[in-house]
């Protein structure tokens, strides 16, 4: 009796495992042994990996941007995962990926457990994330004074079994798929626009619950003074800016540098009264209505000042986390259940299975694991340690969704515990 395609994709399946983060991030001193960001706790006889990374033009020697850390005693796996039982990886790799398809990384393995040492302190060499003045970079956040310009925020993480099949661009193998995750997460919720992105200045000037304190105002600014800068500095794609222009510009730029006095002489997390609220919404919208004018004349766009906000508003709230501070008193309950649903499972389809594509971040360990590109096809038969797909969690240097950083070790490496020849590598589509 013939196979049908189905039990053909159904002989290729491997066990694997999903790796699922907190909807928001957690203190420092929170006590998870697997978590993504945050800081590693590294044994004493390991250094903080290095390697030189290019962000835009110019090489340089960098501490390399902590991504996770996996506990495998939490790992399942018993009786078939070729992953140790015990001890800890600890994953580093350069947080540039623009034209970097092999981003320099670093795994390092200690059988020990995962809350055996304290965090180790990042070093003053670690890189920004993005790099310096990379592309993805957040202009807004100052490396010598923005903690998490660094350091990602920290995830706890858990596991779940399931299992991954080998095929590409496949509706038989999609509905496998889909059937698997959902037999592993649930059937997931229905999709929903994200509450900030895409949203136009238009919808802001509606909605009355920003700013909520006084470190969103801080971003808020220091945004619109980036943009300001570099537009006097860089003129309009190698053409000087006209005499208007530049008027207009350096009058931005003395109303931001204003405001960031303001803000300098306060506390950030401190509520701001309604009267600075009219006022600071009022100061935001001239400057939208400015570039607007302005637009033809300089790089940045009206719609760019919009989406910074509510970058802005998504990482102060996220900053609000990781602090002792109660979010649901102090921040709308709107903003904070967006930020959350973003790490929800969402309702796939079988396009999204067959495409291998959902609109829910998937991380996982082992398996065959999933990539715009040939990574996967490529690395065959190596065993895949962590794969972390765009996820907004992130921000901008790892945020785009259909961007995959997978990390890949032969099996002969793993066998004999040399994690010396882990590589990475990074697709988008």
């Amino acid at each position: 009796m013939a196979r049908s395609e189905q039990d053909e994709i159904e002989e290729t399946a491997l066990p694997a495992v999903l790796v699922r983060r907190s909807d928001l991030p957690v203190p420092l001193a929170h006590p998870a042994r697997s978590f993504f960001g945050g800081l590693p706790k590294l044994p004493p006889k390991f250094d903080w990996p290095t390697a030189e990374v290019t962000a835009n033009e110019k090489p340089e020697k960098v501490a390399l941007t902590f991504v996770a850390q996996i506990d495998l005693a939490e790992v399942p796996g018993a009786g078939w995962s070729p992953l140790p039982t015990r001890g800890t990886l600890y994953f580093f790799c350069s947080s540039v990926f623009v034209g970097e398809g092999h981003p320099p990384c670093r795994v390092l393995y200690s059988p020990t457990d995962g809350g055996a040492y304290p965090d180790r302190a990042p070093p003053p060499d670690l890189m920004p994330l993005a790099g310096t003045d990379g592309d993805s970079q957040v202009r807004w956040l100052d490396p010598n004074l923005d903690f998490h310009s660094r350091v990602e925020f920290k995830y706890p993480v858990s596991f779940r079994p399931f299992r991954d099949f080998y095929f590409r661009e496949d509706a038989v193998g999609g509905g496998l798929m889909v059937k698997e995750l959902c037999r592993a997460l649930g059937p997931g919720e229905p999709h929903e626009n994200d509450l900030l992105q895409f949203r136009a200045a238009s919808e802001y000037e509606k909605d009355e619950d920003w700013p909520f304190n006084w470190l969103l105002i801080t971003y808020v600014v220091r945004s619109v003074l980036s943009h300001v800068q570099r537009d006097l500095t860089r003129g309009y794609y190698g053409k000087p800016l006209t005499d208007e222009a530049t008027v207009e510009l350096k009058r931005l730029r003395a109303g931001a540098i204003g405001w960031l006095e303001r803000c300098r002489a306060l506390t950030p997390m401190d509520d701001v009264d309604p009267d600075t609220k009219t006022s600071f919404r009022s100061w935001w919208f001239k400057i939208v209505h400015a570039y607007e004018k302005l637009d033809g004349q300089v790089p940045t766009y009206a719609g760019t000042i919009a989406h910074d906000l509510g970058n802005a508003i998504n990482h102060t709230i996220r900053c609000m986390a990781t602090q002792d501070v109660d979010i649901s008193d102090h921040a709308p309950s709107s903003y904070v259940a967006n930020l959350a649903r973003q790490n929800h499972w969402k309702t796939p389809t079988v396009g999204d299975g067959k495409h291998r594509h959902f609109r829910t971040a998937l991380h996982q360990m082992l398996g065959y694991g999933s990539g715009p590109q040939d990574a996967t096809e490529v690395h065959l038969e190596d065993v895949l340690l962590l794969q972390i797909q765009g996820d907004l969690a992130f921000f901008n240097w790892h945020s785009n969704i259909g961007g995959v950083l997978h990390f890949w070790i032969g099996r002969d490496a793993l066998d004999q515990r040399d994690f010396s020849q882990v590589v990475a590598t990074f697709e988008c589509d």
